[in-house]
């Protein structure tokens, strides 16, 4: 599992990898502690999964400016070659 968050509790994003695939994670990239992406290699073929924490009601106009501004950042990053899986969590636990 990579993990990235300011708090074990909240604001954090993590991405859980089964074992057999581990070896085939070519690439980790933290963007913020509210996203994170990894790069597969699965067969021939490369897959982006990005998980994302949105931002929620109550938060400022700013910081939602700014996720959107990140997420948009990373997902222009990808060649349109590769596959792209986007995980998003909505609320806190």
């Amino acid at each position: 599992m990579w993990y990235l968050g300011v708090k074990r509790t909240t604001n954090g994003v993590g991405i859980l990898v089964k074992i057999n695939l581990v070896e085939q994670v070519v690439e980790v990239r933290h963007k913020s502690n509210r996203i994170m992406s990894i790069k597969l290699l699965v067969g021939s073929k490369i897959l982006n999964v990005v998980s994302v924490f949105a931002p929620q009601v109550g938060l400022s106009e700013e910081i939602k400016r700014l996720f959107w501004e990140d997420l948009d950042e990373v997902v222009q990053s990808i060649l349109q070659s590769e596959g792209l899986l986007i995980g998003v969590t909505l609320m806190d636990i």
